[in-house]
């Protein structure tokens, strides 16, 4: 599956695919090996990249962002082609039986390539470039820019950067690469992600016979929990038995938007550690939140209502620390959501992330619309239950839609992560589309 270059070369899409995915990029580690990799490819693709640093708790992460036609300017009529460059930690290697146990490891097993990233999000970048390798770019009239951001996965601080830097400026329309089956995306939820110290009670000093117990969950992504099981919510089930009446550890989760599949639990019968009631108070509280969330339906969306998981806990300084995260429907605001915990926790909110809601008569979802039609797939118009850079993108007053190759739901984050290969050259295509609507090639 190759694209000619405007320089008359071949852009090996598959290729480049199994190169992007080989190369690690989680959050926490900063992306300059996949920054750098990006730059390569667009060089090939015939765009000359720069690479921008910033520092993050110490690791240096870079945006990469490559222009092509007339410089943006006031008319702000120019496309921003945006996708993130980070993923997920990959969790159990050993749960990464499509790829050998190596989450880096690009696998293709029939039409499916497997590998961290394959769906969310890098691999979509090799789309965009193959797009790009195949437009005369001197004979665009309306300016185009490429952005591969970092830490999405961490709280969207490379989009964050973006806007406040002014690397916007310039431009009407986004399309934002996510995982959505060729389908574009005008709107999805919001996401917010809390922090809750439950303030513990010391006990005596642990016994002898203190037991430790280890539960196992299902992950998935934490914007459909339905799909996994939390293995955070079967400790506290246990905890929530009588016959516990100390708690001496509690450790469980990782990535605050991954439902968690491993949760320890160490308990005693005999009052030791710490006492258990106030994590039982908070976490009946909890599924009170819960239930409140579920009452509010709204059928645009899948699942139709607001949803919450807890996503990491551990026992510090005399502290239950809980990190959890909801994702509100339109109309929900998650600060008053979360205000039924107080009464047991001290709240706070570490991060908030605006939903999208684009306008189906825009330019952009014509012209998203009009490529779909000429690869022959029909018009695909949704929303999305997950949150994207394209709300922070549609608050600074671009039209943004949602779009890449590979499912989502019950596939990413999580281990086996694959897209389809067939869709990469669809994803290609319609990008070339898509640019020639929007930024005039002549």
């Amino acid at each position: 599956m190759a694209s000619r270059c405007a320089g008359g070369g071949i852009l090996d899409v598959v290729a480049w695919a199994e190169r992007f995915i080989a190369t690690p990029s989680v959050s926490r580690d900063g992306n300059a090996g996949i920054a750098q990799c990006a730059r390569e490819l667009l060089a090939e693709a015939g765009l000359e990249a720069r690479l921008l640093p910033t520092d993050l708790d110490g690791v240096t992460h870079y945006t990469l962002i490559a222009d092509a036609g007339p410089p943006p300017g006031d008319a702000g009529d120019g496309l921003l082609l945006l996708t993130h460059l980070d993923t997920v930690p990959p969790g159990d290697p050993a749960a990464w039986t499509a790829t050998g146990s190596d989450p880096w490891n690009p696998v293709r097993d029939g039409d499916r390539l497997y590998g961290l990233g394959s769906a969310d999000a890098k691999v979509d970048l090799v789309c965009k470039a193959a797009a790009l390798a195949e437009v005369d770019l001197g004979a665009l009239r309306r300016p185009l820019r490429v952005v591969g951001t970092f830490a999405e996965e961490i709280g969207l601080v490379g989009a964050r950067e973006l806007v406040r830097s002014g690397g916007v400026r310039g431009f009407r329309s986004a399309l934002v690469g996510e995982p959505s089956e060729l389908t574009g995306i005008v709107a999805h939820k919001g996401y917010a992600v809390f922090r809750a110290a439950v303030p513990l009670t010391p006990l005596g000093d642990a016994p002898a016979g203190a037991e430790r117990l280890d539960f196992c969950g299902e992950a998935a992504h934490s914007s459909t929990p339905q799909l996994g099981r939390n293995a955070i919510y079967r400790a506290l089930d246990r905890l929530d038995d009588p016959d516990v009446r100390g708690l001496l550890a509690l450790e469980g989760g990782g990535a605050v938007n991954v439902v968690p599949g491993h949760c320890s639990l160490t308990i005693s019968s005999e009052a030791a550690g710490h006492d258990p009631q106030p994590v039982r108070a908070f976490y009946r509280a909890w599924r009170g939140l819960l239930e409140d969330l579920a009452e509010r339906r709204s059928p645009d969306f899948d699942p139709d209502h607001s949803v919450g998981s807890l996503g990491r806990v551990e026992l510090e300084a005399g502290r239950a620390m809980f990190t959890f995260d909801l994702r509100p429907i339109p109309g929900v605001d998650p600060e008053q959501a979360v205000a039924v915990l107080a009464s047991v926790a001290e709240i706070e909110l570490v991060r908030a992330n605006p939903p999208l809601e684009t306008a189906l008569d825009t330019p952009l979802v014509e012209a998203v619309e009009a490529a779909q039609q000429a690869v022959g797939l029909g018009r695909r118009i949704a929303t999305k239950a997950t949150c994207t850079e394209a709300g922070l993108l549609s608050q600074a007053g671009l039209d943004a839609v949602v779009f890449g190759a590979g499912p989502s739901v019950g596939n990413v984050h999580r281990p086996n992560e694959y897209t389809r290969v067939p869709e990469l050259a669809q994803a290609r295509d319609l990008y070339r589309h898509v640019i020639a609507h929007l930024c005039g090639e002549g």
